[in-house]
């Protein structure tokens, strides 16, 4: 028996019958072909995707800093399985969000196969870069994305700052009242960080009560310094979680460099790590900023 021909028309039927979503990418992020599956992840009609770049897919507070890591990806390419690659929320046509789980292959020079299928599907196991209890990016995905937007600093001539900020007082709160409102207070102050992030910030959960910012282009030390004054303020004025009566509080270290070429992303955040204990040796509820 002869083997069977899947070149041409098999082989479009196949691409097109897979459980899986697949985009065809050129080197501008524009989507050449998308299958069936891609279409019914993202509610569009046949060829409704087929033009579209991969940012208009994302959600807009994402999109300059996927456009960095897409293009800092094109200069030197690798396969990324989906089993082991990242998950990334989408946008919809309706505007609702879908967590995705993605796989990345290179092709040729010019195009790039993206393979996608939602994270709550049982095909796939997904490994989450998301943290568990906040949904934040976690550190994985923190330094992936932050290591983009320092290059596109670098490329643009900007300036990156790092605040590296740790709750006051969580440990009275988890003892007086248990864990669960302790859980319930950083989950409060995930969402009052991310309220207060620009659309090319980057934030992630890296330890039990510890966050950490990713700010492109403030310009000035006094606007870093005038957003860690605000946090702090916002975290400080959180007085009922779960019912219960609290005091909370944050202490910041902060840095911004005008020259990010000369610092990795994991050197000024160790750096903001001291800063922020600084901070906590000082009375606590307070920010401690360096510029270089």
């Amino acid at each position: 028996m002869s083997e069977p021909d899947v070149s041409g028309a098999l082989a479009i039927a196949i691409t097109e019958a897979l459980p899986i979503g697949l985009f065809l990418v050129d080197t501008n992020g524009q989507i050449t072909y998308a299958n069936v599956k891609a279409h019914e992840v993202f509610g569009y009609e046949e060829n409704g995707l087929t033009g579209h770049l991969v940012e208009d897919l994302i959600p807009q507070r994402l999109r300059e800093t996927h456009r960095a890591v897409r293009i800092a990806y094109s200069k030197d390419p690798v396969d990324i399985a989906m089993s082991g690659g990242r998950v990334l929320p989408g946008l919809t046509r309706d505007g609702s969000e879908v967590d995705l789980q993605i796989g990345i292959t290179p092709l040729t020079a010019e195009y790039t196969l993206i393979s996608f299928i939602e994270s709550t599907n049982e095909i796939i196991k997904p490994s989450s870069a998301h943290d568990p209890l906040t949904g934040l990016p976690n550190r994985r995905l923190f330094d992936e994305s932050s290591d983009a937007l320092r290059n596109l600093a670098i490329r643009n001539k900007s300036d990156v700052s790092l605040l590296f900020i740790d709750l006051d007082n969580i440990k009275a709160v988890n003892d007086r009242f248990g864990h669960a409102t302790g859980d319930s207070l950083i989950c409060e102050v995930a969402t009052l960080l991310e309220d207060n992030l620009r659309e090319s910030d980057l934030i992630a959960r890296v330890g039990g009560d510890e966050f950490v910012m990713c700010l492109y282009g403030m310009g000035a030390r006094d606007s870093l310094e005038k957003l860690a004054k605000t946090l702090i303020d916002k975290i400080s004025a959180i007085r009922n979680v779960d019912g219960h009566q609290i005091i909370a509080g944050a202490s910041i270290g902060a840095i911004i460099t005008h020259t990010p070429q000369t610092s990795s992303i994991k050197k000024l955040v160790g750096i903001a790590d001291g800063l922020m204990y600084e901070a906590k040796k000082a009375g606590k509820g307070r920010a401690v900023i360096k510029e270089v």
